[in-house]
């Protein structure tokens, strides 16, 4: 245990503040484990021998092969303002942490207001009990203020003789009241199921639909063993794109973090706690069940998809040009699985199409996050490969992209395969321009700042893309009537 600083007694008494899930949103512990297993993957092998030595030791030795960034973590602004002003009367600021001291001394120096600071040292871990005894000497019985969130808190607010409570639950606020007078209490827990289905990004799941259309396009859909294979593959990749998400937001706390929108995600804001993150992987092995019970090979391909995203995440997405091929190859993917559940052959047109349709949408992405850099006045995109130097260029490789896709159908349209398949093969050249129209929309909107998310779900939320998507459906519908499209 480490205890810095010296203080005299005062008419004011001193506030120990505890730092994880209080004066910081956030499990520091779990934080310096994922940053070092991210540096370091043999720290995963290793992590439980030192966990024989007490919990103190292993603190102490993930803080040795880690750096936080301390400056971007979710600190409580609410009780940062609130403590400042309490030491402005009089009061001193005591950090009081079961956080390892190199860690708790960094926070202490950010913040600029602590006037002390007493943390675990690698041999005593300073938590609950511990902590209440350790308080209590050295500032006497009731002879200070506690800060803190959790029940192992209430040893301590026994021994205090005030407590201000942050972040707890319902049961803990009770408690802390039931051990001593509650002089303040902020931010009461927010519901961690809301958190975890923001995590999930259930919003994203309208990218799945892109496994309904090789069934849709043979006008198979609708029969019943067709449509049930269907929406399992669905559930499928929305179960594994969800775990994913979640894991993926694990390892890209620190670059959510410096994020104008991103630092608000549910765990780099600090308002779920990291230990949700669980969620990620049990999510991943549901969605590889779903396609497995479909058929071996969309199992197959449900791995796939989570292995070549959590790739994606850890490493492909700072790869300049890799990253939006790969994103391309997951739309892909999408769609080449749900013919696969439902035997039906997604053809060299359609793969065709739908490839530079896709390679557009990427390439769209890149160009918003750049645009909003750009709007930022900053130089690069934390954690990928990109300067706002190359947003010209990523945008004519985009449009490029969108209009080649266009000139593939049109190819189509006018191809011999069409015109045997078709009752009405001339109709279909009303797709052309809407399809082109579309693209160059989302286009104009990513110049005009609009596009803050991903391009389908974008369109998603968009009355027009809607409309179009409708005209779509009516004119192939109509070319259609005697036929079955794209052979």
């Amino acid at each position: 245990m480490l205890v810095t600083a010296e203080t005299d007694a005062g008419e004011y008494e001193p506030i120990c503040i505890d730092l994880d899930g209080t004066f910081v949103k956030t499990d520091l512990m779990l934080e310096m484990l994922l940053k070092a297993a991210g540096q370091h993957w043999a720290v995963l092998l290793t992590a439980p021998v030192w966990l024989t030595h007490g919990k103190a030791y292993f603190k102490q030795e993930l803080a040795k092969r880690c750096t936080l960034d301390i400056a971007h973590l979710p600190f409580d602004e609410e009780l940062r303002s609130y403590l400042k002003r309490q030491r402005e009367r009089g009061h001193r600021l005591v950090l009081a942490t079961a956080a390892d001291r190199k860690i708790a001394e960094a926070i202490a120096a950010e913040a600029g207001i602590i006037d002390e600071v007493i943390a675990s040292d690698g041999i005593t871990n300073l938590k609950g009990e511990t902590k209440a005894r350790v308080l209590e000497d050295r500032f006497g019985n009731r002879g200070f203020i506690y800060v803190g969130n959790d029940r192992c808190d209430l040893p301590i607010w026994r021994k205090a003789k005030e407590a201000v409570v942050v972040n707890a639950s319902s049961y803990v606020t009770r408690a802390a009241a039931a051990a001593t007078t509650v002089r303040e209490t902020f931010a009461a827990r927010e519901s961690s199921l809301v958190q975890l289905l923001k995590a999930m990004r259930t919003y994203q799941w309208a990218k799945n639909i892109l496994v309904f259309i090789a069934p849709l396009t043979a006008l198979v859909l609708w029969e019943p063993a067709i449509a049930l294979a269907s929406l399992v593959i669905f559930f499928a990749f929305c179960a594994t794109a969800s775990g994913v998400y979640i894991i993926n937001d694990l390892l890209d706390l620190d670059s959510d973090r410096q994020h104008p929108r991103k630092r608000y995600r549910p765990f780099a804001s600090g308002k779920l706690p990291l230990q949700y993150g669980l969620y990620g992987p049990i999510l991943v092995s549901i969605g590889i069940i779903f396609g497995s019970i479909v058929s071996s090979e969309c199992g197959l391909a449900i791995v796939t998809y989570a292995v070549l995203s959590i790739a994606y995440s850890v490493s492909l997405k700072k790869k300049p040009l890799i990253d939006v091929f790969v994103l391309a190859s997951l739309y892909s993917l999408r769609l080449l699985t749900g013919g696969l559940a439902t035997d039906v052959s997604v053809s060299t047109w359609l793969l065709s199409f739908s490839s530079f349709l896709f390679l557009a949408l990427a390439f769209l992405k890149r160009t918003a996050e750049l645009a909003a850099l750009r709007s930022e006045e900053k130089r690069k995109v934390s954690g990928r490969g990109y300067g706002a130097s190359d947003l010209s260029m990523l945008k004519v490789m985009g449009v490029a992209c969108s209009f080649v896709s266009s000139l593939v159908l049109a190819l189509y349209i006018d191809s011999t395969t069409a015109r045997t398949i078709y009752a009405n093969p001339n109709v279909l050249w009303g797709i052309v321009p809407l399809i082109l129209f579309w693209q160059c929309r989302l286009w104009l909107s990513t110049a005009r700042g609009r596009m803050h998310d991903d391009p389908i779900v974008y369109a998603a939320k968009d009355r027009i893309s809607w409309l179009i998507f409708g005209l779509i459906m009516v004119i192939f519908g109509i070319a259609n009537l005697d036929g079955i499209p794209w052979g």
